[in-house]
């Protein structure tokens, strides 16, 4: 499962946090959504973990200062303002939470602190941020800073996922792709590959992509392709 974390809208949907939310399976939204327009169009995406910040006016007196859930078998805790947290329960993997628009993301003792920054309207020269998290069968797979402005989304994962660079070495790329040729075989996810082989997700969907548009392609093929050569080896 992957999921778009996102805060503080502040009354502003992008379309690339649009885009971004369409490839991912849920939304959790850290507070401040300001407006009641943005709520709506959120919770007409995707299913949708939200609470109330400190700009959200009485339109938000339903949704609730902060939410203990579980997706994929991760508990998660939800809350606008780091700073309220009194105790967050001692199963709880993922703390998610907005209000500074600064991005951060700490691990301590197996637990994982996230702040996507802001992804809305833009406060002081703070760059516009976002995140997606990878869960799988209990764990945390892979946190990604999405940084709109440069669009480099999947150029950013945390090695907690046991992830490496966006590409991996050279001596490692045939072998790579060829597991994931045949996890696609198999029906497996990207997500599932990703975690499973400890593969950047944005090269497993990169490899994904070729595979669909260039049936038949061998390892070998899309290893070229990747490299910016000619596509050989069909």
């Amino acid at each position: 499962m992957r999921v778009a974390v996102i805060a503080d809208t502040h009354g502003l949907l992008r379309q690339e946090t649009v885009d971004l939310i369409e490839g991912c399976d849920a939304v959790i939204h850290a507070g401040d959504v300001d407006t009641p327009d943005i709520y709506e169009k959120l919770k007409g995406q995707k299913p949708l973990y939200l609470v109330r910040g400190n700009n959200d006016g009485g339109w938000a007196g339903q949704l609730p200062e902060l939410l203990r859930f579980e997706l994929e078998g991760v508990p998660i805790f939800l809350i606008h303002n780091r700073k309220d947290i009194r105790e967050t329960g001692e199963n709880v993997k993922l703390v998610i939470f907005g209000h500074s628009h600064k991005y951060s993301e700490e691990w301590a003792e197996g637990r994982c602190w996230l702040n996507p920054g802001s992804c809305g309207k833009r406060r002081f020269r703070l760059p516009l941020t976002m995140a997606a998290v990878t869960l799988l069968d209990g764990k945390i797979g892979a946190v990604e800073r999405i940084d709109l402005e440069t669009a480099e989304y999947g150029k950013n994962i945390s090695p907690a996922a046991g992830c490496r660079e966006s590409m991996p070495p050279e001596a490692d790329r045939r072998k790579a792709v060829g597991r994931i040729l045949r996890g696609m075989d198999k029906g497996e996810t990207i997500a599932e590959m990703s975690l499973k082989w400890k593969l950047p997700q944005d090269f497993v969907e990169q490899v994904c992509r070729i595979r669909v548009t260039h049936p038949g392609v061998t390892a070998e093929g899309i290893v070229n392709k990747m490299e910016g050569n000619e596509l050989r080896g069909r």
